[in-house]
């Protein structure tokens, strides 16, 4: 049994919006093929992009998606997935509202995001620690309200940032 996918099966996507103009329902097999691929072949037609998100314009099924990824980098996944989940992740918490979201009153989706994934601010400071050092970093920089935490571990990570982007 998977955190990820039990946090998957909690929501109601049927009951979501998505990006792709379609309810949310086709999402939790978006998922659970994604976090089942072992091959990049294998998440063909089963990414998040313009699902969660268009062109960082997120949608209302964004801040349901932010505890489903947070579970899974808890898991054995895929580099390929890893970075695709951390990639999603970066562009729902640096997001906004798509228009039509705002427009049918849910104007601040970034803010859920963030919050949502403030809960597992552990888990994206290991990421940093032991993964994708930037991304993560990244991510951490809108979603964590300790600025001093922060930045002791940007200053003491610096050396493995370094190294990441040569």
């Amino acid at each position: 049994m998977r955190a990820s996918f039990l946090e998957l099966a909690r929501h109601d996507w049927a009951g979501l919006r998505c990006g792709c103009r379609e309810s949310g329902a086709h999402l939790p097999e978006t998922f659970s093929k994604l976090l089942e691929a072992r091959t990049i072949e294998e998440t063909v037609g089963y990414r998040l992009d313009g699902h969660l998100e268009e062109q960082s314009m997120l949608f209302q099924v964004a801040p349901h998606a932010v505890p489903v990824i947070l579970a899974a980098l808890q898991e054995d996944l895929p580099r390929f997935v890893r970075s695709h989940l951390l990639t999603v992740l970066w562009r729902l918490v640096t997001g906004e509202s798509h228009r039509s979201e705002a427009e049918a009153g849910l104007p601040d989706l970034e803010e859920d995001c963030c919050a949502a994934a403030r809960e597992g601010i552990w888990q994206l400071y290991q990421e940093a620690a032991s993964g994708d050092v930037e991304t993560a970093l990244d991510i951490l920089e809108f979603v964590d309200l300790d600025e001093q935490r922060f930045e002791y571990f940007r200053s003491a990570l610096a050396a493995r940032l370094k190294r990441h982007q040569s």
